[in-house]
């Protein structure tokens, strides 16, 4: 004799379904998160690695040019340009040439700026204030000897929903970053009023 069995369907419950789409928006929110965070990350690194660029070059440009070279730093743009002063074996001389032209240079976004902090500074400040005459930029030579002041910036960048910091200490042998860009920065508004 054949004995009928029921055979019944199981199906997912509301209270599971629930529950999927409760994990499913978890997920999506923290790689969202993440993909917001990288991308804050890489406002900073973009300008970072530009002025890393432009320091180098201008050491190397000293070097072999046997020439004193100047990044000028002001807020929110930086220049590479030919210093008007020459290193010779009886000291300096100051060159009544035309005025030296401008190598390279980048402008930071909107919302970005510098602080500066020259070896003599406790703080960093805008670089108009670091200087006693009264300019609008901070010049940092590089000399011919292929030696530069060591020198401290910190890049801020104060856009909504971006905000974040990157400190670069630059060693006055080679003029690069003593520590790479990823330990040195800082994201999050609460975190630069703390540090700036």
């Amino acid at each position: 004799m054949k004995v009928l069995t029921r055979s019944s369907m199981r199906g997912f419950t509301l209270i599971e379904i629930l529950v999927g789409f409760c994990l499913l928006f978890l997920i999506i929110g923290v790689g969202a998160h993440s993909l917001s965070a990288q991308s804050s990350k890489k406002k900073l690194v973009e300008p970072a690695n530009e002025l890393q660029s432009l320091a180098r070059r201008g050491m190397q440009m000293a070097i072999t040019n046997r020439r004193p070279f100047v990044l000028t730093i002001s807020e929110n743009s930086v220049a590479l340009q030919e210093s008007r002063i020459r290193s010779g074996s009886i000291g300096s001389i100051f060159d009544d040439g035309p005025e030296p032209g401008v190598v390279d240079s980048f402008e930071l976004p909107e919302f970005m700026r510098f602080l500066v902090r020259s070896w003599e500074d406790k703080y960093f400040r805008p670089p108009e204030e670091v200087r006693s005459d009264d300019e609008e930029v901070y010049r940092w030579v590089f000399e011919s000897s292929g030696i530069c002041e060591p020198l401290g910036i910190k890049l801020i960048c104060e856009e909504e929903g971006s905000e974040g910091m990157v400190t670069m200490e630059f060693n006055p042998l080679t003029a690069q970053i003593q520590e790479p860009l990823n330990k040195t920065i800082v994201l999050g508004a609460e975190n630069i009023d703390e540090l700036e």
